[in-house]
């Protein structure tokens, strides 16, 4: 049976997949197709649960049983295992929906955090098709490495240095030594001292070593490159092949700094997967769309002289039952001389089906509506702005008006979609300061 079959979805879409492309998960019996698809559903379960997919069986219009998933906003790949014999036969794989520019899109996002989520209780074996984008757990580590450089992160290290006078003096070596005339006033001293040069500081600049080698290598697109060569030059004047130390794990202290724990995480994800283990992983596509949409409307803050606010909690407080919420948060408030726009990303098709008039549609985009007029009821102005933020190829938007028939107070919301690229957020700024600033 061939293990390397790849099943292939899309984020935050559904695909059927009919008894031909599922052969090779099914036991060949025509006359338990139901059943076989049924038992792939539930010995997957682990699998579909860890994606977020929603499977189950349907019949076609023709009375054909197939296979329907239906994935979230998670990217990634998972094993599935065969409904005949059990044991994994090959693997699901969801890829980016949108055509985002991912690699050129993330050195912007230099402090976010969306790096992939494993599962090593799920593998799937040295298959390279399926593995993870590594380069951009790279690509964040050598930024969080240079910010951490900077730091000059001290430790005390015990190094032995030969001294006129006893002070830790190892004496066995000594006495090895002090036969010689011309040695008997020369003492290897073990002494402690502060540097920057210690032990943890070279495992770190080992895994800077592989890093920068996954950088470079021909897999990793052109555009993260270039960005990184610079820095990668720069860098590498420090990887000295005696001033490394190669380790497959690196432990993180409660007494270290901010940083160095972020480096250090990093790290051990960097080490975890140049392991021969591979297994199970997911990126949030929501959460990077997320923070693109906060580098762009920071962008616009920086050209307007505005200050923004990325995901502020508005506080509840009070008696309320254990469901309740604790706070709000939208991910992104923009005020300027007491004007505020309250803006919410949302990784969904809507820009894509403007002309669509189906009931889930229309109460997806209700319930994201209503979230953001929550987040801008806090505004003491009488004229609100929202901003409900999608994808799409290009930079497109509706303006729309809430009045209040009790009062005078408005809500001016605009449903904008975004394109996904670097190349295009000079464009998409100006385009915005237009929009809301006419």
């Amino acid at each position: 049976m061939n293990n390397n079959t790849i099943l292939t979805l899309q984020v935050l879409s559904s695909n059927t997949f009919t008894m031909d492309k599922l052969k090779n998960f099914l036991s060949g019996d025509k006359r338990k197709l139901e059943r076989d698809i049924q038992r792939l559903i539930s010995i997957n379960k682990k699998a579909f649960d860890y994606l977020k997919i929603d499977a189950r069986g349907q019949y076609d219009d023709s009375f054909n049983f197939s296979l329907c998933l239906r994935a979230s906003e998670y990217s990634g790949v998972v094993p599935i295992r065969s409904a005949g014999t059990g044991l994994i036969c090959g693997h699901l794989k969801v890829v980016g929906r949108y055509g985002e520019d991912i690699d050129g899109v993330l050195p912007l996002l230099k402090n976010e955090d969306f790096s992939p989520d494993f599962d090593n209780t799920m593998l799937i074996g040295p298959d390279v098709a399926v593995a993870p984008p590594k380069y951009i757990e790279c690509a964040k580590y050598v930024d969080k490495y240079v910010r951490a450089d900077r730091f000059h992160w001290q430790k005390f290290s015990n190094r032995k240095i030969t001294q006129t006078k006893p002070r830790n003096t190892d004496w066995i070596m000594y006495s090895l030594k002090s036969y010689n005339p011309n040695d008997i006033f020369k003492y290897p001293n073990n002494v402690n001292e502060l540097t920057t040069n210690h032990s943890e500081w070279a495992a770190l600049k080992y895994v800077l070593s592989l890093a920068i080698s996954e950088l470079r290598a021909s897999t990793t697109p052109k555009s993260l490159k270039s960005h990184y060569a610079d820095i990668i030059r720069r860098l590498e004047r420090v990887c000295y092949e005696d001033d490394l130390k190669i380790t497959d794990h690196i432990d993180i202290h409660s007494s270290d700094p901010i940083i160095i724990k972020e480096l250090k995480t990093s790290a051990n994800l960097i080490l975890k997967n140049t392991s021969d283990i591979r297994c199970a992983w997911k990126i949030d596509y929501s959460r990077f769309f997320e923070c693109y949409v906060q580098h762009i409307f920071t962008q616009l803050a920086y050209k307007r002289g505005a200050r923004v606010f990325n995901n502020p909690h508005f506080g509840i407080s009070g008696k309320k039952p254990v469901w309740a919420i604790k706070y709000l948060e939208p991910d992104l408030v923009m005020i300027k001389d007491g004007d505020q726009v309250v803006i919410d990303a949302k990784y969904k098709s809507h820009m894509y089906n403007c002309d669509s008039n189906s009931t889930e549609l229309h109460d997806v985009f209700r319930n994201d509506f209503h979230q953001v007029l929550a987040y801008s009821s806090f505004s003491s102005v009488q004229q609100k702005r929202t901003i409900i933020a999608y994808p799409y190829k290009e930079f497109k938007y509706y303006t729309t008006t809430v009045h209040s028939s009790l009062n005078e107070c408005e809500n001016k919301a605009f449903l904008i979609g975004l394109p996904i690229s670097k190349a295009a957020i000079i464009d998409v700024v100006d385009s915005l300061d237009r929009m809301l600033y006419l």
